[in-house]
């Protein structure tokens, strides 16, 4: 090159290097040798490169991607060389590269500050992508700062943290009150964040019932805390039920699309454990969540092959000792993970929506035996099928449910429809029509597992019930020396004896357990004590005359 050319480079107002491209062993492109910078190069960057010739020798003195060097030997790698745009940490603005070739694998290396093109654009990009409801950016807006976001704090050797925040319930609310008392909760919540919306903490609209705080520059872990904290504190404070998940950068990983799944499993772990918290994504979630994916598949695989079987295990009358009847219970036996109990299994087909096809499995299964039983042994007796609210909320339940007691010629009569707690988190009025249409059908009905969750003396009055089941916790401690739960088991004995409903005590595995009860004039036994789960073929026998075939505790 001659002394003109590169007198001509010098004054072009734009930084401009020329450079010569070194190649790897695989005939790459993989560093570069500066030959020359004009002027305006050294007013940006030649401080930095002062005493350096190649780009290998300089970039990690000043972090790997400030000046955008993987974008452009990802473009000079090309043919022909790409425009290729970049924003650089190190001077917070946006440039582009204009590459042109000369002889014995030199090139002119152009940079033009493009920030006041890229800002026009993101304005125009932003009003496509506010969120009309709350007027915060929403998550293409979060995709678009993000990446920013995370350069900027690598350049600056500091974190950032993606706080997910899910509104509790807020499908529920939607039910119950309506539409408009949901998005006024909603406004609520984004008017809350914006209090916390500076240059280092952004608030987006994420999802419908979701919120994303982006939380950048962070000098530490506890200063994240402290500002997840607060946040958490301020929703409290103004009775709002909020669920949230942290991820950290770059302590849990500094991909982003793996800090944005880890704050979401965060979010999934607060909602399983109570609801109402924030949790900080770890490792352990991971895990968990990989297998409970892995467990999700089986049991999709599961219902597809109906590879379940049903127990029953048997009621006794207290005063009489006769059987009463049959509770229905699902089991899962996997090939591979074994015995897995409802406990699991039922709280994931729910959340995933398989309770649907496996209910209904259920109910055809019971029904049939049932069938058979009052056939072959002239079974007079109860079976109880347990029915998930999520099953009873559907529209078509009632009809489903009718077609399978006609299917197999059962009187209503001697079926118990046996629900949870769970129902009376969805709206109550039409819970409550649709369990008395139930009862008008013939159908009996049981309330499980009282006193565990959401039971109320006013939600006792509005439920058409026929029946109690006083929860295993409350009958466990039932003879301890204190007598506390002996006094709380007899209220609640008394009190809904005096609303005509009949009381099942489960979990009864101790003499002196029947024999407390016994004496609170409790109706019906279900435990150890008197009858464990049974299999089809011992129940044939046991209705058959075969009293041996009865497991107990004794």
């Amino acid at each position: 090159m001659n002394l003109d050319f590169f007198q001509i480079i010098n004054k072009i107002a734009n930084p401009v290097v020329v450079a010569k491209l070194l190649y790897d062993e695989k005939g790459k492109i993989n560093d570069f040798q500066i030959e020359f910078q004009n002027s305006q190069m050294k007013k940006l960057a030649g401080y930095i490169i002062q005493g350096f010739t190649k780009w290998s020798e300089f970039r990690h003195n000043i972090g790997e991607e400030s000046l955008g060097f993987d974008s452009l030997i990802a473009a000079l790698n090309q043919n022909p060389f790409p425009k290729a745009s970049y924003f650089s940490a190190a001077t917070q603005r946006w440039y582009r590269f204009d590459i042109s070739p000369l002889e014995d694998d030199l090139v002119v290396i152009t940079l033009s500050d493009v920030t006041i093109e890229k800002n026009y654009s993101k304005n125009l990009r932003e009003s496509i992508i506010k969120d009309p409801l709350t007027g915060l950016l929403n998550r293409a807006g979060f995709t678009d700062n993000l990446e920013i976001v995370l350069d900027t704090c690598k350049y600056n050797g500091t974190k950032a943290a993606m706080l997910i925040l899910d509104i509790d319930d807020l499908k529920n609310i939607n039910e119950s009150s309506g539409y408009e008392e949901g998005d006024n909760l909603i406004i609520r919540v984004a008017d809350i964040l914006r209090r916390f919306e500076r240059e280092s903490i952004k608030i987006f609209r994420y999802g419908d019932d979701e919120f994303m705080v982006l939380i950048s520059e962070a000098e530490s872990r506890d200063s994240v805390v402290t500002i997840a904290d607060t946040i958490f504190e301020c929703f409290q404070n103004e009775h709002i039920l909020i669920s949230g998940g942290l991820s950290v950068f770059p302590d849990n990983s500094e991909a982003k699309d793996e800090l944005i799944r880890f704050a979401d499993m965060a979010v999934h772990y607060a909602k399983k454990h109570g609801k109402n918290n924030i949790c900080f994504f770890e490792p352990e979630m991971q895990r968990v969540f990989i297998q409970q994916l892995q467990l999700q598949t089986k049991l999709a695989n599961a219902v597809l092959d109906s590879n379940f079987y049903m127990n029953y295990q048997p009621q006794f009358e207290i005063s009489t000792g006769l059987l009463r009847g049959f509770e229905a219970l699902i089991r899962w036996d996997d090939s591979e993970l074994g015995e897995i109990p409802p406990s699991v299994f039922i709280p994931l087909a729910e959340e995933t929506g398989l309770i649907l096809p496996l209910g209904k499995w259920i109910l055809n299964t019971t029904m049939q035996r049932l069938k058979e039983w009052q056939d072959k042994y002239d079974f007079k007796g109860t079976m109880s099928v347990n029915v998930s609210p999520i099953q009873l909320k559907q529209d078509e339940f009632l009809d489903e449910l009718m077609e399978i007691i006609g299917k197999y010629e059962i009187d209503p009569e001697y079926v118990e429809i046996e629900i949870t707690e769970g129902v009376m988190i969805n709206n109550i009025r039409t819970t409550v029509e649709k369990l008395k249409a139930l009862k008008d059908m013939g159908f009996k009905i049981s309330l499980d597992d009282f006193g565990t969750g959401y039971s109320s003396l006013n939600y006792l009055q509005q439920l058409p019930l026929d029946t109690l089941k006083i929860d295993k916790s409350f009958i466990n401690d039932i003879c301890s020396m204190d007598g506390i739960q002996a006094n709380i088991t007899s209220s609640i004995i008394n009190m809904v004896t005096k609303m005509g409903l009949e009381t099942i005590a489960e979990g009864v595995e101790r003499p002196d357990q029947l024999s407390l009860l016994k004496r609170f004039n409790c109706n019906i036994v279900q435990g150890f004590l008197r009858g464990k789960p049974m299999n089809i073929n011992d129940c044939d026998a046991y209705l058959a005359g075969d009293k041996s075939a009865l497991r107990t505790n004794h």
